[in-house]
């Protein structure tokens, strides 16, 4: 299994098996290209959104060894960027920022609403945009349950702000959702939810 912590901090043994468990989540049948930046400070081919969003959720995160940005083709083009913490003499797998282009456009910005005891979180920000979201109750719930804001990797309790943005981008759209790796069998084994997001993007899509 792979609960997405290792015992060690080199690149060339940990890089590989986030791929791996990657690749399996997705059903890829080849490899999935990828990038890795020292120091957390990964750039993307959609300019500097991500790095900028990425750089506002952790800040200066002195713990972050390296950061892993895939490129993610079926059954939507995507990317996932990974950061990769310092853990004594290992590491894990921390922040996920998932990101996809949409064809279609929008008026402005909207953002999911952090964590309520009570109620569902909606989108606020743009009005025609918020509106067409809000109205699939199952697809805001989903998004909820998506972004963690806190989970345990390792032995690690990890916590961070939610982020989901849909904004516009170029003739279209960008998706943004930040979230945490999901322990599973009783935390020997972990998850991406890559296959989750992916299915997500179909139903904002969809919604739009």
């Amino acid at each position: 299994m792979n609960n997405l912590a290792y015992g060690t901090q080199q690149q060339q043994k940990v890089v590989p098996q986030v791929e791996e468990k990657l690749r399996k989540e997705v059903g890829s049948p080849s490899p999935i290209a990828y990038q890795v930046q020292d120091s957390g400070t990964a750039a993307t081919s959609v300019g500097t959104v991500l790095s900028d969003v990425a750089h506002s959720l952790v800040g200066g995160h002195a713990n972050t060894l390296f950061t892993i940005t895939f490129d993610l083709s079926t059954p939507h083009p995507a990317k996932l960027q990974v950061n990769v913490d310092r853990q004594g003499v290992g590491c894990h797998v921390g922040m996920l920022l998932y990101s996809a282009k949409l064809s279609n456009p929008v008026k402005g910005e909207v953002t999911l609403e952090g964590p309520k005891f009570l109620g569902s979180c909606k989108f606020t920000g743009d009005a025609e945009t918020a509106a067409k979201l809000n109205a699939k109750g199952d697809l805001l719930k989903r998004l909820g349950k998506l972004a963690r804001t806190e989970s345990e990797i390792g032995g690690m309790t990890l916590k961070q702000e939610r982020m989901v943005k849909v904004t516009p981008h170029e003739q279209g759209s960008l998706v943004m959702l930040s979230t945490l790796p999901r322990p599973t069998s009783m935390g020997m084994d972990a998850t991406l939810d890559a296959k989750e997001f992916l299915e997500l993007v179909r139903l904002i899509e969809k919604a739009l």
